[in-house]
């Protein structure tokens, strides 16, 4: 069985014992593994687990999907907690993350350099492209731009050593699960776009994506690319879809309202789970 635990999420569920921020944090079980996929911002998402009675310090692996604070932050946290398992990231995840807004910069990072697992004797494990991490599970990364309406926003950029750059998400990394039904994706933001993302999964696996599970950040996305993307995964045949964080008000009443097109949709608050 895997499940799918919802530690952290902006929203709350019916549990109203735990707290909802603007953020991000799953931990998966597969068989007799587990993975913390993204800490979220701070320790909320710890002290979540905790009251859902699930323990985080024997996770296998700790995959963070980006950089940004929201998904990223609270590793450290989580750290001095007890998580000492292998850290899981894309390529350039150090960079210095910032939102443009005129000539003033945001910090969006992570808050922390490598040198904090480095010091703490926590192996650091940078996917590219496809990286396995025990059998019928693997990280992916370096995602194939198919459809040229999937841009991140300009305000994202990164500092690098020529100076600031737009991001393009170099770090974005998801979780593939296999399943007899079809792959299992989890995502973080999905900034490189969903759908170029599920393509690139599907090219790599040469199979198709069962369920997906995470954010999808169509929060900003026009009525044009909220219907070709409903389109297209109702095209690709996926089951199941519960997407949550920077999904976004208007892609979940679309979603709600497609359910009929034989795609299970549905919003995965804190505290919410899924038992596949």
């Amino acid at each position: 069985m895997i499940i799918l635990r919802t530690l952290l999420e902006n929203n709350l569920s019916r549990n109203r014992s735990l707290t909802a921020e603007h953020g991000l944090s799953f931990l998966v079980e597969a068989g007799d593994k587990k993975i913390l996929f993204d800490c979220s911002a701070g320790k909320a998402a710890r002290k979540n687990a905790e009251k859902m009675h699930v323990s985080l310090k024997d996770v296998d692996y700790v995959v963070l999907s980006h950089s940004h604070y929201d998904h990223a932050g609270g590793y450290p946290d989580m750290v001095f907690h007890g998580v000492c398992a292998p850290l899981v990231t894309g390529p350039r995840f150090f960079e210095e993350k910032y939102a443009r807004d005129g000539d003033k910069y945001t910090y969006l990072g992570c808050g922390f350099g490598p040198e904090f697992p480095e010091k703490r004797g926590i192996s650091h494990l940078v996917c590219e492209d496809k990286c396995r991490l025990f059998d019928g599970c693997y990280a992916v990364g370096g995602f194939e731009r198919t459809y040229a309406f999937e841009k991140p926003p300009a305000r994202f950029v990164r500092r690098t050593a020529d100076g600031m750059a737009a991001d393009d998400f170099p770090d974005e990394i998801c979780l593939v699960i296999e399943d007899d039904r079809g792959l299992i994706v989890i995502a973080g933001c999905s900034h490189p776009g969903i759908l170029n993302m599920i393509e690139t999964v599907r090219s790599r696996f040469g199979r198709p994506v069962y369920a997906i599970f995470g954010g999808s950040h169509l929060e900003e996305a026009d009525e044009a690319r909220l219907k070709a993307t409903m389109d297209k995964l109702r095209d690709m045949g996926i089951g199941m879809v519960g997407f949550n964080h920077c999904t976004g008000d208007a892609a979940q009443e679309r979603m709600r309202a497609e359910e009929e097109g034989g795609t299970v949709y549905t919003h995965l608050k804190t505290g919410d789970c899924i038992f596949l």
